[in-house]
């Protein structure tokens, strides 16, 4: 059975560059000079993308004329730098772990790239899987590559002790996530991917109610990857006012607007080398996305004003409780960032979707609770008791998780008992109007009511929620219920007896 014969490379300048210059650069001259044709050629792009198309473009047109059509595709690399070796390494093991199981003959271009880049072909290519290197050059063409057999024998026997040596010093990724209490199959899965997604340096959302621990989850993946001894930087995208978002995400310079005094680093500069983390990045105003967007791609900052840009080394995750594919279809949240960031999706499952979690978390958040009360005057350490985890069971917690920790630390507040039974949770919780929408129309119209009261309690609600997820900022609560202006808001408040913050 002939076997298929794949190429992969990474794209050099000098490939880019060929066309140009009346040549035909690396990655041609591998597919016209080798003895048979090769099927299929996969190119890893860290750089270059608006150049990706126009070059396939003449590659293919090239391979046609010499009838040596092969299927070309493309892969966008997110690396932090061209010498990125972490990245790197990811990179060329998802490829090489791709292809490995199909009945293929593998071959690596060693010519294109950094030299970080073909570091992890060599070493990957001959000391974990059965790969063939090759080289090419104007002067002595194309040529295989073939490792002297005293190196190779050495590495052979040196790796095993060199990756036990390496396992020994480097922490398990599962003691970043034990702190997560779970027995649920939904939260299972959502932990079992952050984990694989820790390791690799690529953007994440995170997506979820509100209260269902998007940080907790973002901090442990940050603290189970390379990046643990830098920074994790949390920011709060819809607590920062529209006029500030540039200055606090990419920093100012001295005398840049009105009160800026001294120069400010902004969190991308805090980040640097770390973890930022975007907590409600669907609240970002579309120009606010232009920019993130486009420091995500440069990797790259420039502060309010500067004139010149400088690099910087971050990781991002994002968090958000809103549907982003819907708010791409709706226009509010640009596409291209959204793919930019979706790489990686955790989908943390509301605490009522979490029941078989309850009895492991309860008690999780009592050990908490009375930790942090301990040497408080007159405090006795609580339990809790069957029925109580059983009635908390049967509740829907619109606030999830930290909803249920306020209406424990109330309970244990206001009872004296040791013991916290279903009567102290029930007087601990906040007491909901049966017309405020839990629900989609959760309210009996066959026992008569009160249409303008619902309607006004609705509107009350809304408003209300929509100024706490903005930090009381009249625009972007507009925005968030669908009104033209703040001041429809504002009249809505007047209206409804709400006060601004």
């Amino acid at each position: 059975m002939i076997k298929k014969r794949i190429l992969l490379s990474w794209l050099g300048k000098h490939d880019l560059d060929a066309e140009s210059k009346g040549q035909r650069g690396p990655i041609a001259s591998i597919l016209l000079d080798s003895d048979a044709p090769f099927e299929e050629v996969r190119i890893l792009a860290n750089d270059w993308f608006d150049r990706v198309p126009q070059y396939k473009a003449w590659l293919s047109a090239l391979l046609r004329k010499q009838n040596r059509e092969a299927k070309i595709s493309f892969r966008q690399a997110s690396l932090a730098s061209p010498i990125d070796y972490s990245g790197i390494y990811s990179v060329c093991r998802e490829e090489l772990e791709q292809f490995s199981g199909t009945d293929s003959i593998i071959t690596l271009n060693l010519t294109s790239g950094t030299p970080a880049m073909v570091a992890n072909w060599l070493l990957l290519g001959k000391g974990v899987y059965d790969t063939r290197l090759v080289q090419t050059s104007l002067q002595n063409g194309l040529s295989p590559v073939e490792l002297p057999f005293d190196i190779s024998i050495e590495y052979l026997q040196r790796q095993d002790g060199l990756l036990s040596s390496i396992a020994a010093t480097t922490p398990s990724i599962d003691t970043h996530f034990e702190h997560i209490q779970t027995d649920s199959v939904l939260m299972g899965n959502a932990v079992s991917l952050a984990k694989k997604l820790a390791p690799r340096n690529l953007p994440v959302i995170i997506q979820g109610e509100s209260g269902t621990g998007k940080e907790v989850i973002a901090e442990a993946i940050h603290h189970a990857s390379p990046r643990a001894g830098n920074a994790f930087i949390p920011v709060n995208c819809g607590a920062i006012p529209e006029s500030l978002i540039d200055s606090q995400l990419f920093g100012h310079v001295k005398g840049a607007f009105t009160g800026a005094i001294s120069n400010r680093k902004g969190f991308f500069d805090e980040a640097d080398g770390g973890t930022l983390f975007l907590d409600e990045v669907g609240e970002l105003p579309l120009a606010a996305q232009a920019k993130l967007l486009r420091a995500l791609q440069q990797k790259e900052v420039t502060p309010v004003g500067e004139s010149k840009s400088h690099q910087v080394d971050i990781r991002v995750i994002a968090a958000t409780h809103r549907n982003l594919l819907a708010m791409v279809e709706e226009g509010t949240f640009r596409e291209d960032l959204f793919y930019r960031l979706a790489v990686g999706i955790v989908q943390l499952p509301p605490l009522r979707e979490r029941a078989d979690d309850i009895p492991v978390l309860v008690e999780a958040l009592m050990q908490r609770l009375n930790e942090d009360a301990q040497g408080q005057p007159g405090y006795v350490c609580k339990n809790i008791s069957k029925s109580a985890i059983e009635f908390i069971k049967t509740q829907r917690w619109p606030g999830n998780i930290r909803e249920l920790w306020n209406t424990l630390v109330r309970a244990s507040i206001w009872s004296d008992d040791e013991i916290l039974d279903a009567t102290h949770l029930q007087q601990a919780m906040i007491q909901r109007d049966e017309s405020t929408p839990t629900g989609v129309f959760a309210f009996d119209v066959s026992q008569g009511i009160d249409a303008n009261e619902i309607i006004d309690n609705t509107k009350r609600y809304c408003v209300e929620e929509a100024l706490r997820l903005t930090a009381g900022q009249k625009g972007k609560a507009a925005k968030l219920l669908g009104l033209n202006n703040h001041q429809t808001l504002g009249n809505w408040m007047k209206q409804l007896g709400i006060e601004e913050a």
